[in-house]
């Protein structure tokens, strides 16, 4: 049992150590020389997450971030993100493990603030999170799109046409709120319609962790984004890409074209991927279709597929998939995961 940054608790009592060996005892644990009941053994204060450069390279020679837990001999990984460093975006992220145990996830753990952590963004002032603010993206897209800065076209006063803070591993996707708490680096998230975040995108995240139960899995879950939105500009009807921070002719913090999420299973190298498009004004979605459609195969799904609203989704083969997205790590899938 491990408390980073922090001191164990047995039953109330502080053991002045971050760390202590359990052993499991008919349902309840032997530590520290007591018998406990789980919900007995604590820490001090929230167990502390970092997120960190390991100072390795990932696909065209981006940068590799890790977040989890300090331990006192060891990094306890729990994400590991390909990020480009100078769009400041994720590309993916990989090896998170989604448990078949999933069902029994900590619900209702408080939602902690985001965090910007350090080293991995260069937009200054104002920072990232003000930057997703409505009234700073509305400033931001509309000067892009040649609008007044105050028009409410594209960026609502109101409605959940706005881009959220899109999680790409999303939180309910780990077991304990200590770990839900890690997920909420900037690191982790890509500027997502909330219509699309709050609706089908979430739906197929709760759709994923009833199929990982169900099934009985232990899945390795690859999620990432795909190339950048756009939206006519006001005057001379080019697509304009969005970005929430722009100085100059710099542009970072992209807002992506497309979400996707593989699913794979290692034992039998299963996979399938789902896309999700991330743009509620999209007029024609056929131009985002990269790979053949295959969700009618996937009857557990209870997104409203093509709602372009909502976010318009699709599924396909994890092969054929990579045909386009290349930046995806080179998975040896045998088969469909069905």
């Amino acid at each position: 049992m491990s408390c980073p940054n922090s001191n164990l608790v047995l039953d109330g009592t502080s053991t002045g150590s971050d760390n202590g060996q359990a052993q499991c005892v008919s349902g309840s644990f032997s530590i520290g020389g007591r018998t406990l009941p789980f919900s007995a053994i604590t820490c001090s204060t929230v167990p502390s997450h970092t997120a960190q450069y390991t100072g390795d390279t990932c696909t065209s020679g981006h940068r590799e971030i890790e977040v989890g837990f300090q331990l006192s001999n060891r990094f306890l990984r729990h994400l590991r993100i390909c990020y480009d460093s100078n769009l400041q975006n994720a590309i993916y992220k990989n090896e998170y493990n989604l448990t078949k145990t999933i069902a029994g996830f900590q619900a209702g753990y408080p939602r902690p603030s985001w965090l910007q952590g350090t080293g991995f963004y260069t937009v200054g002032t104002p920072n990232v999170n003000t930057l997703y603010t409505r009234a700073q993206q509305r400033i931001t897209i509309n000067a892009l799109l040649g609008l007044d800065a105050s028009d409410f076209k594209y960026v609502a006063e109101t409605s959940e046409l706005y881009l959220a803070r899109g999680h790409l591993t999303a939180k309910a996707d780990f077991i304990y709120g200590a770990q839900h708490r890690l997920t909420f680096y900037f690191v982790n998230a890509a500027p997502q319609w909330q219509t699309f975040n709050g609706q089908n995108w979430n739906y197929l995240e709760e759709n994923v962790r009833s199929f990982a139960s169900r099934k009985n899995l232990d899945l390795i879950v690859y999620t990432g984004t795909y190339g950048v939105s756009t939206l006519p500009h006001a005057i001379t009807g080019a697509d304009t890409e969005l970005y929430l921070y722009v100085n100059g002719a710099t542009r970072g913090i992209a807002v992506p074209r497309l979400y996707w999420k593989v699913l794979y299973e290692p034992i039998t190298r299963a996979g399938v991927v789902f896309i999700g498009v991330n743009n509620p004004y999209v007029m024609d979605p056929a131009k985002d279709i990269i790979c053949t459609d295959i969700c009618d195969r996937y009857d557990w799904l209870t997104w409203k597929a093509h709602n372009v609203t909502l976010g318009y989704g699709y599924c396909c083969s994890v092969d054929e998939f990579r045909r386009t997205v290349t930046t995806l790590p080179n998975l040896q899938v045998n088969q469909l995961l069905e």
